[in-house]
């Protein structure tokens, strides 16, 4: 049986439907009602059937709607059609006759439209035989995106027999259906067989998995599929075989600059001639941009980058380092980083709350007190260093707590001593004042529980309404999250089958399937100052 689906539609067609566009009299009544089929040939559940034309007999006058995408005729055939308009009426021609005793749905989706308003003839389906039986096998399920646990809506789903060497990747599929909004599939009328099944985000509309922008499941083992009820759940993942890339090297006095084409998870750098030794290093928020520093042990040099990506796809770089040329200079002088308060203000901070101040250029720290804090040009507070005032390893980030003080009025400034805190190297930089407003402090919450199971080996997760991973432990009987910033929030569990401590997603191959994630079914509303418990059991 031909396999590979082929659909031509005459050119004439596209002139035929873009004249045929017709408005509504002037003042009269809007069409609000969908093409209704009144009489097909064949009849659906129609048996030995002979006929090339498919005829669709409508309550109106119809035209296609993109008819070559939206039409599913299965099992796929290369057998090519022309289609005819008659007002009302919708012919499909095929140039050759169909395969012998052969069960045949067509599925038009969103294919035929009412020429008036462009009403969608939705649910519009056909069944036939080119033998004496209907095949009356059938296979239902839903599909769902693994991490989330949310309804892959609309995904193509794809069934192949397990007796042909057809490939999701490079041939379309034998069977196939498309999730509704909730997720949910069915094939009805399939021929009893073992397939291998898939879904799909079909992000370009050609029912094959060729980009990794595309969503896909599968089953580690074929399918089964008969007369008898069955469903399937199908969890999406996105596969990631791409390497992280060094796109562009930039050198300055202060720093190197390593810049990659994507979000990096984990980075080191060490001297090709100690790799012991690991270079100072920062990761910017996105993870694209790294910023190496020397120190007394080296000032430049061959050294070996290794960037890892969400997938752990691994890049390894041999560089040649040198410090030279001028400051970065990608902030002046110093600034506040954002830091997820929740306020959508960078510059509004709680009592209490951690606050990150990113200078120019790594600095030494020369005084007991580089931070003062003043009220209406009032110093209300100064804090020491190191037991109040923390300097990161590379020396380009000052931190400390927003300390709490009499009569908090609503703005405050955060003033950086110029004078104690001084370049590692070059001139020194003009620090401006940070002025800031000081938030209600709002408080944070703890989420703790017992943990059931029989399983050995997992990761409890606590992530957020976006499901960014805030905090996880492993092999634990209970948990215990502390420090939690009101919101909401899941507990997903990660079933770590090989105990690596981390999950292992999808198989490029499409042979092993995804570690299994276990999404408590309840929302978590975590508030300031509350101690929450929640067991769970998987």
């Amino acid at each position: 049986m031909k396999l590979v689906n082929s659909i031509f539609i005459a050119a004439s067609l596209s002139a035929l439907a873009s004249c045929a566009s017709i408005n509504n009299p002037e003042g009269g009544p809007k069409d609000e009602d969908a093409p209704e089929l009144l009489n097909s040939n064949p009849k659906p559940q129609e048996l030995n059937v002979s006929t090339r034309t498919i005829t669709l007999d409508f309550n109106e006058e119809v035209q296609p709607n993109n008819l070559q995408k939206e039409l599913l005729i299965t099992p796929f055939t290369e057998n090519k059609y022309q289609v005819r308009m008659s007002k009302t009426r919708l012919e499909l021609v095929f140039e050759e006759p169909f395969e012998e005793n052969t069960t045949y749905t067509f599925n038009f989706r969103k294919g035929i439209q009412d020429i008036t308003e462009k009403n969608i003839a939705e649910g519009l389906g056909l069944t036939f035989s080119t033998g004496s039986f209907i095949d009356s096998s059938r296979v239902s399920g839903q599909v769902v995106r693994l991490l989330t646990q949310e309804p892959e809506k609309e995904a193509v789903v794809a069934l192949y027999p397990t007796n042909d060497t057809l490939s999701i990747r490079k041939s379309r599929p034998y069977y196939q259906t498309q999730a509704d909004a909730n997720g949910e599939f069915a094939f009805e009328n399939i021929k009893d067989d073992e397939y291998r099944i898939y879904a799909l985000t079909d992000k370009n509309n050609n029912s094959l998995y060729d980009n990794e922008e595309e969503w896909i499941a599968y089953k580690a083992e074929p399918i089964q599929v008969t007369s008898k009820e069955q469903d399937v759940v199908l969890y999406t993942v996105r596969i990631d075989t791409k390497r992280p890339l060094l796109q562009r090297r930039e050198r300055y006095t202060d720093r190197f600059v390593a810049n990659y084409n994507e979000g990096l998870e984990r980075f080191t750098a060490t001297p090709a001639d100690s790799p012991k030794d690991t270079l100072i290093h920062k990761i910017s928020p996105d993870g694209k941009i790294v910023d190496i520093f020397g120190d007394n042990r080296f000032a430049g040099g061959r050294a070996i980058l290794t960037a890892l990506d969400s997938a752990a796809n691994r890049t390894v770089d041999t560089v040649q380092i040198a410090f030279e040329g001028k400051r970065a200079q990608r902030v002046s002088g110093a600034r506040l980083v954002p830091n997820g308060n929740g306020t959508g203000n960078a510059n509004t901070i709680a009592e209490g709350q951690l606050v990150t101040i990113e200078l120019e250029t790594p600095v030494k720290i020369q005084t007991k007190e580089p931070v003062r804090l003043l009220a209406d040009s009032t110093e209300v507070a100064r804090l020491s260093y190191p037991d109040q005032v923390k300097l990161d390893r590379s020396a380009t980030e000052i931190t400390f707590t927003m300390p709490r003080w009499k009569n908090a009025t609503r703005e405050a400034t955060i003033v950086l001593d110029s004078a104690g805190i001084v370049p590692v190297q070059g001139d020194q930089f003009s620090k401006p004042a940070i002025q800031v407003t000081i938030a209600e402090a709002r408080g944070a919450g703890s989420l703790r529980g017992a943990v059931k199971t029989e399983q050995k080996n997992y990761i409890v997760q606590l992530v957020d309404d976006q499901y960014k991973v805030r905090d996880q432990v492993r092999n634990t009987r209970t948990y215990n999250f502390r420090n939690i910033t009101p919101g909401t929030y899941f507990i997903r569990v990660i079933l770590d089958a090989n105990n690596n401590g981390k999950w292992d997603g999808g198989d490029p191959e499409l042979v092993k399937e995804p570690e299994q994630v276990y999404l408590h079914d309840k929302a978590l509303e975590i508030r300031a100052n509350w101690d929450m418990e929640e067991n769970i059991s998987f």
